[in-house]
């Protein structure tokens, strides 16, 4: 995704210049359209629509994310309260979102509570790690995957509804579910990947 970010850079640089929002406001503004995605999210089983229109909202919420960091980089406006703000709204994004899609599509309780606690915990080890090596890294599993597969398996949620096979079961278990396992065991390859690159940092 690193390679993404640098070419968003590079295409939204004119942009950011001329833009009149500051960096705290564009953060908060995504913020407030992942929580509307997170709502359509949740309530997509009773109107499978919703499912398509959050795929819309969350992809503007990330293009937002990144942008607020570009504007303020090409406008000389980062500090260190926007780096706290920013990391704030993106835990609360990704629990929301992820929480909105597991919630609209049924998964069980015991499944629903542990991808969304290996969520939090994949970008709170990253956090963590910048906050104590001054070290920002996107080389592992983290924010812009979750994004992209959020863009994603949304739709596979608008077909299961949209057909009535959201019931459908695979080992007693749904396609929602098996996508939720899916989602905590790449949550898990993210922490051991910050888990390794912090005790590189630490050896070096």
């Amino acid at each position: 995704m690193n390679e993404w970010r640098e070419r968003l850079a590079r295409w939204f640089t004119p942009l950011a210049r001329r833009c009149p929002l500051s960096p705290n406001a564009i953060t908060l503004l995504a913020l407030a359209i992942n929580l509307v995605a997170a709502i359509c999210l949740a309530n997509g089983a009773g109107k499978p629509w919703l499912f398509l229109v959050a795929i819309g909202l969350i992809t503007v919420g990330g293009l937002a994310d990144a942008f607020d960091g570009i504007v303020a980089r090409v406008q000389d406006k980062s500090s260190r309260f926007g780096d706290f703000l920013d990391h704030c709204a993106d835990r609360l994004s990704d629990t929301f979102l992820g929480a909105g899609w597991l919630m609209g599509n049924g998964v069980r309780q015991p499944i629903l509570v542990a991808a969304i606690v290996l969520i939090m915990m994949n970008g709170y080890v990253g956090t963590q790690i910048e906050a104590t090596y001054r070290h920002r890294s996107y080389e592992a599993v983290g924010r812009g995957e979750f994004v992209l597969a959020l863009v994603v398996i949304p739709i596979v949620s608008y077909i299961l509804f949209s057909n009535g096979w959201q019931s459908v079961t695979a080992a007693s278990l749904t396609v929602a579910e098996w996508i939720a396992i899916l989602m905590i065991a790449v949550a898990i390859i993210g922490i051991g990947q910050r888990v390794a690159q912090a005790r590189s940092l630490e050896r070096s």
